[in-house]
Formats: structure tokens, sequence, C-alpha cells
């Protein structure tokens, strides 16, 4: 059977700062009417619907679908703003790793927090968007589990097929947990939001600093 790789964004794929979620910042603020709308609201490894829910909470505003499709209006008008900026870069040598994959064959999705939308906008920027089938999104669940199971899903829906083994690549502690989740090997990075320590303890299958010490494993 093939390899299935799912793979996590922010951290991951794209270098994470102070500035990478700034569209989405943006938009909380121009919705609420406020400054500093995330303070406290720790994001990782979230979905983006999960921590809007959050930050309405914080400040005593029941979540409706009516607030929730203002603010996906702004949060394409933020994205569509930073499109030619640089607030997303390549994470390490991440691009590179992607390419060559696709190149060799595999098949790749996303199992992320992120909005479909705000996912688009960053792997475009990076140019490796079209190297993935498919994703599970923030849209698809509050929860990292649902959003991988729904990644899956539709991996096998478009393809028709079974995938072993598979992996999990992200940067968090919960990416290796989301791993166990779906019977995958994980593989975690230590350039995004936990540090190897914390990553360790989670027991990984492997722990990069790099892509390219991945290359052996996939790139023979």
């Amino acid at each position: 059977m093939e390899a299935l790789l799912f793979f996590d964004i922010n951290g991951t794929l794209i270098e994470r700062d102070e500035r990478t979620d700034l569209p989405y910042s943006n938009a909380l603020e121009k919705l609420l009417g406020t400054n500093n709308a995330m303070d406290g609201v720790d994001t990782s490894a979230r979905s983006d619907k999960d921590v809007f829910m959050e930050v309405l909470q914080k400040k005593g505003i029941s979540f409706d679908d009516t607030a929730w499709q203002e603010f996906l209006k702004l949060y394409e008008a933020e994205l569509e703003r930073f499109a030619d900026t640089d607030v997303w870069r390549a994470n390490a040598d991440s691009t590179g790793f992607v390419r060559d994959l696709y190149d060799s064959g595999y098949t790749m999705a996303l199992i992320t927090g992120e909005l479909s939308m705000g996912a688009e906008y960053k792997l475009r920027k990076t140019g490796i968007w079209n190297c993935f089938l498919t994703g599970g999104y923030g849209e698809d669940g509050l929860k990292r589990f649902d959003i991988a199971d729904k990644a899956l899903a539709r991996v096998r829906t478009l393809t028709g097929g079974s995938f072993d083994p598979l992996f999990v690549i992200g940067d968090t502690i919960l990416d290796v947990r989301t791993a166990r989740h779906l019977g995958a090997k994980s593989i975690a990075v230590t350039t995004g939001s936990h540090s190897r320590e914390k990553l360790l303890a989670e027991n990984p299958d492997y722990c990069i600093d790099r892509f390219s010490e991945l290359a052996g494993l996939f790139l023979q």
C-alpha cells in the first residue's frame, strides 16, 4: 500500500511568529470594535472557529451564525490585504521537502485548525498549495480529532483507496496525539509552538529539527 502524509500548517509548513495570524486578529478586532482581542488566547493546534468562540465568550458575546459569517467576510478581506506581504514564510526547509515528496508521487493532505481560506492563502504564498490533495480544516470541527477524521475521510473518498502507513507531521503535542488517534506514525517538528523536550515527552515516532532529516525515510 501507499503511504499517506498529513501536515499541520503553522509552525510546520509556515514559520510561526507574531505576524502569522495578523489577518485573523485584525478581522476579529474589526468585528468587535476593540484592540487586543486575542490577548490571553492560546491558538496552538486549535481550530479557528474554536478560538473565535472563546474570544466572543471572553467579551460576553454569544456565538451565532450571523457573527460567524460576518467574521468570515472580514477575514477574507484581511487575507487578501496581506497576500503580497511577507507575513507568511516557509518554515525551515519545508517547501523543498514537500515539493520533493509531491514529485515523488506521495499523497499528502492537511490537518489544520486553519480555516480552508486561510490555509489556501498561506500555502499559495509559499507555492505548495497544489501539492496537497485535500485536508481537514478549522470549519470542519472544533476539536483536532474531528478535523483529522474529516481529512482522512476526504482522502479516502477522493482516492477510493486505503493507505498504509499514515504519518502526521506537526509541531505540537496535539499533532502527536492526533497521529495516535488515526493509528498513524507521528513526526514531531521542533520549529513551532512546543519545545523538543515537550514533544519528546509524548513519545513521537520521530522528532526532527529540519525536514531534510526525513530524506532517508521518504526520498531514497
